[in-house]
């Protein structure tokens, strides 16, 4: 990458100012979480997108200006109060819990815990049941207590019924 200035986590971009997770975009400045756009300036999460300002989460647009954040819990729009305070409790029931969905943390284990000895050759994708198998039961139960719950939703996302 070229032309980066205080950016992180940048692949095969150029012309980056002050943003981070981009990947393979041009001429961003103070963004995030951009893919495969380019012109995107003050904005976060775009792809494939091209003349962007001021705006949230946008794909496949062209010149379009000020898109709001929205909030949603499973596809139900919400106000930012609603959706985060959902998001505080769900985080402080999941306890830093997260889905994995490959085996390498494993790996790693099993080698003493260092990467320079970790068989990377040996990675795999685990599947979305093994994935979220693990996840913590106070913090299903609460998702399936939120008003805006959708059981075939969730059982699609996670593979828990």
């Amino acid at each position: 990458s070229n032309g980066i200035n205080g950016s992180d986590g940048i692949n095969r971009s150029d012309g980056i100012n002050g943003s981070y997770g981009i990947n393979r975009s041009d001429g961003i400045n103070r963004s995030y979480g951009i893919n495969g756009s380019y012109g995107i300036n003050w904005s976060d999460g775009i792809n494939g997108s091209y003349g962007i300002l001021n705006s949230f989460g946008v794909d496949c647009a062209l010149f379009f200006a000020n898109k709001l954040r929205t909030y949603s819990i499973f596809g139900i729009d919400v106000d930012e109060g609603r959706f985060n305070a959902v998001q505080g409790n769900l985080f402080n029931y999941l306890d830093g819990w997260k889905p994995t969905f490959n085996n390498l943390k494993e790996l790693y284990v099993k080698s003493g815990g260092e990467w320079e000895k970790t068989p990377i050759q040996k990675a795999a994708e685990i599947s979305k049941i093994e994935a979220w198998k693990d996840m913590p039961k106070v913090a299903i139960e609460y998702i399936k207590s939120l008003p805006e719950y959708d059981a075939k939703m969730f059982t699609e996302i996670t593979g828990i019924e």
